[in-house]
């Protein structure tokens, strides 16, 4: 989907979009619009309720269009994730009248955000609305190709540009997440994230097992021992920020995940999503490279898969870390907090980071707890934890805060090692972080779950069956945020 600012609308169009301030007279910016209008419906006294939706036919510019009129209270809690929500609604609709060439009237009636900041909405969830992953399918899903002329100052074009190239981030993570172990092994991804830094602008660098050996990551290889597939370290690098330390993103990385010797009871078939963290920082680096962000920043994905063979780890067994902190096993299913612990390390030691953000779908605890909702985040430092927060609104990604009390850190001791991989305690999701946290040394550090947030089995309006690509639009965003603040 193509977005341009026009002054006027020229068309022919297949599709025309009009949002209106709920109860407000059906009027329109655009002149021709307008006179279209009045000449068939201007005795009309028709409104609109909030997220009223109303299609018909209409004569334009010589032809005929689908005009879709749409109500929206800016009142309602929350707007900007009921606006997301209409633009949603309204992107499904355009898909199913398949409109190739789309004029959208004006943003402006609206006080509750700018009109550049609805532009940018309505621009990151149109896209999305397309999204299909047929690629293992005899039948294809039929592609159109649309062009969206945006009633806009040429000067917002940059804004239209910035909320494409998002959704185009969040579809990349969304195809990572739902191609299949099969395919997309360590080394396919190490691949793919090669070829999206020629296109989008960021180096990548790709550590083998003997290399990684050398550099003393023995979480990471024991975790990986039990595949025939080679791990990938796999190190991203965007250069925007001079001389300023980068951000460093650590993502989950594990392409297949059969739970090791403690071998998963059931939805093993669902374990090919298990990568969804490195898809999330993966897209996030296309974005930010796209949009040519002031910052620094670095990116890693510890990549392998967790499998059962003569070589496995096993539970029980003690292995050093990158840190030099020993670990006990005492669950080989609890191994993306393995892979993750070596990578951030590597950021801390190699990378020399102003802050560290780790993500990944890690536990059942937190799928349990916030269910399809939001995320949870556990923090070395709250102010981290502020700035995501703080960008919810713009972004519709939930988290909430884990708490760090003592008494969840007395629990990953043990007697064997220094750490416990997978303490008993109930608080699975806490303990989890806290276990990641034992690796940031002095950088400011942000761990976050996913929990269910990556993947869904029903479609919605501009959601598909499969991965969503939860997390780009945050890790996006608190990059480009950061790069104000500096």
């Amino acid at each position: 989907m193509q977005f341009k600012t026009v002054s006027a609308a020229a068309g022919p169009y297949d599709a025309a979009l009009r949002v209106l301030p709920a109860g407000a007279p059906v009027r329109f910016c655009d002149q021709a619009l307008q006179a279209a209008w009045q000449a068939h419906f201007g005795g009309d006294p028709l409104t609109l309720e909030h997220r009223q939706v109303l299609t018909l036919r209409l004569p334009l510019l010589g032809g005929f269009t689908t005009l879709l009129l749409a109500g929206f209270d800016a009142g309602v809690p929350a707007p900007m994730d009921a606006f997301r929500s209409l633009w949603a609604r309204l992107g499904a609709l355009l898909a199913e009248c398949r409109a190739s060439n789309v004029f959208l009237d004006a943003l402006n009636e609206f006080s509750f955000a700018s009109e550049a900041e609805l532009l940018a909405q309505a621009c990151a969830v149109l896209p999305l609305c397309e999204y299909t992953f047929d690629r293992y399918r005899t039948e294809k899903d039929p592609r159109v190709e649309h062009t969206v002329s945006v009633l806009a100052d040429g000067a917002l074009a940059p804004v239209l540009a910035e909320g494409a190239s998002l959704a185009g981030a969040v579809m990349t993570a969304r195809d990572l997440v739902n191609d299949i172990a099969e395919t997309l092994t360590p080394a396919e991804l190490a691949r793919r994230c090669r070829d999206l830094g020629a296109c989008h602008g960021f180096s990548v660098e790709v550590l083998d097992r003997a290399q990684c050996q050398a550099l003393g990551m023995g979480l990471f290889l024991a975790v990986a021992r039990g595949s025939a597939l080679e791990p990938q370290f796999i190190v991203m690098r965007y250069r925007g920020g001079g001389a300023q330390p980068p951000i460093a993103l650590v993502g989950k990385g594990i392409t297949y995940d059969s739970g090791g010797l403690a071998l998963k009871g059931s939805g093993m078939e669902l374990m090919r999503y298990d990568m969804n963290g490195a898809a999330a920082v993966i897209g996030a680096m296309c974005a930010v490279a796209d949009n040519a962000l002031p910052r620094n920043v670095v990116a890693v994905v510890a990549a392998c898969e967790n499998m059962v063979d003569a070589r496995s780890y096993r539970n029980g067994d003690v292995f050093p870390s990158m840190s030099g902190k020993t670990v006990y096993v005492r669950n080989t299913d609890a191994e993306g907090r393995l892979t993750m612990a070596d990578a951030i390390t590597y950021c801390v030691r190699k990378e020399s980071p102003s802050e560290i953000l780790e993500v990944a779908g890690l536990t059942g605890s937190v799928c349990n707890f916030y269910g399809k909702v939001c995320a949870a985040a556990l923090t070395t430092d709250p102010a981290l934890f502020d700035r995501i927060a703080a960008l919810m609104p713009v972004t519709g990604e939930k988290y909430a805060r884990m708490p760090d009390f003592p008494e969840y850190r007395e629990l990953l001791k043990t007697p064997m090692a220094d750490l416990n991989n997978a303490p008993e305690g109930g608080a699975g999701g806490i303990l989890a972080g806290l276990f990641l946290a034992s690796f940031h040394e002095d950088v400011p550090f942000l761990h976050v779950d996913f929990g269910a947030m990556p993947f869904v089995k029903s479609k919605s309006d501009c959601q598909g069956e499969g991965g969503t690509g939860f997390g780009v639009k945050t890790l996006y965003h608190y990059i480009k945020a950061r790069g104000t603040d500096a």
